[in-house]
């Protein structure tokens, strides 16, 4: 439902046009009436509106410099205004404010039907060049990061306003699944440290600009459902060249990877440049294992290759080792096991994809 926003310093006003149309039928919905233009600027700072009709003549503030004031609140907003009086000045303030329409005292039912169809297209047609210009600024950072050609990439670079320098380092975050989507896409897109985004799939590539305390701010403030205490948040290293750009990728996509094999609910991983890595473990041998699995009991066998998989996971493993160790168990289990119905109780709790 598009959003509506009655103002009027006459009670019975306010509520005639309440009752003049089946405003549900036509795709709106009233969410606030104020009779006091103040009141509703104050309304105005805190809550999103996609039309608001208002009159012009009200002792509280005049009508010119309330719309003025409630469009530098919300610029794009859809705007009607209302007088009763036949004031050039009044209609000239509301054009200049880019006023959808104008109507006058008493308000005609067609021309209120007229002036609401007229917003709703303004509104779907900016809908609609917001809605491409953000998948032309997703595709710039996809391709910054993918692509082979230097020319290409400076390129992207200056399209997106991105500059090196040691105290607004660039990096990389990634976002996993986050829920709603609409949520974070919202938050990103009131932030300047944020020079671009795109989903890969379920999860958001973040391209970040800034310093460790406007990084720190910008976890903190992350919406409720998005932040890093409910979805798995990875912060990659600062990227100090665009040479190093690929590099960063491929981190983040590998961190990505091991953090869906080992089922990562939430957390921050800040993650350490590819020089300062920790080191990740060895995968055991064949015969290593297949003395480990031999001492381990059936009943406690799901518990002990639990613990092995959480022994991987603080130790930094990637995804590709874990499923290697994964398959020599398999392997193992294979050669001990001999009747199938056995075989089965052993292999089902290592059976991770």
């Amino acid at each position: 439902m598009i959003k509506v926003m009655l103002v009027d310093d006459e009670y019975m006003l306010l509520r005639g046009i309440q009752l003049l149309i089946d405003w549900t039928a036509y795709g709106f919905e009233i969410v606030q009436t104020e009779q006091n233009p103040v009141k509703a600027l104050a309304y105005l700072q805190d809550q999103p509106i996609d039309v608001l009709i208002s009159d012009m003549n009200m002792p509280e503030m005049a009508g010119p410099e309330f719309v003025t004031q409630a469009k530098q609140l919300q610029p794009e907003m859809e705007l009607l205004v209302i007088s009763g009086y036949d004031n050039f000045d009044y209609v000239h303030a509301g054009l200049q404010q880019n006023a959808v329409n104008y109507l006058r005292k008493p308000i005609d039912t067609d021309e209120l039907i007229a002036a609401l169809a007229d917003a709703k297209q303004h509104l779907a047609d900016r809908q609609l060049i917001q809605h491409n210009a953000s998948l032309a600024a997703q595709m710039r950072v996809r391709t910054l990061l993918t692509t082979d050609s230097a020319t290409t990439q400076t390129q992207m670079l200056a399209a997106l306003n991105v500059t090196f320098t040691a105290a607004t380092p660039l990096r990389l975050i990634g976002i996993l699944n986050p829920l709603p989507p609409q949520a974070l896409v919202r938050y990103l897109s009131t932030q300047t440290t944020v020079k671009g985004y795109y989903g890969e799939g379920q999860d958001f590539i973040i391209l970040f600009q800034g310093s460790r305390s406007a990084l720190n701010q910008f976890i903190e403030q992350a919406p409720q459902q998005i932040g890093a205490d409910r979805r798995p948040f990875l912060v990659g290293a600062p990227i100090a060249k665009p040479a190093a750009l690929a590099t960063g990728y491929t981190q983040l996509k590998r961190e990505i990877a091991r953090q869906y094999f080992f089922e990562t609910a939430a957390g921050l991983r800040i993650m350490l440049p590819e020089n300062q890595s920790v080191v990740t473990p060895d995968l055991p041998g064949y015969s290593t294992l297949k003395q480990a699995i031999g001492r381990v009991k059936l009943p406690t066998f799901e518990t002990w290759l639990t613990a092995q998989f959480d022994e991987l996971k603080q130790q930094n493993a990637s995804d590709t080792l874990a499923r290697q160790f994964a398959l020599i168990v398999l392997l193992v289990l294979a050669d001990q096991v001999t009747t199938f119905n056995d075989r089965e109780r052993y292999i089902e709790p290592s059976g991770r994809s």
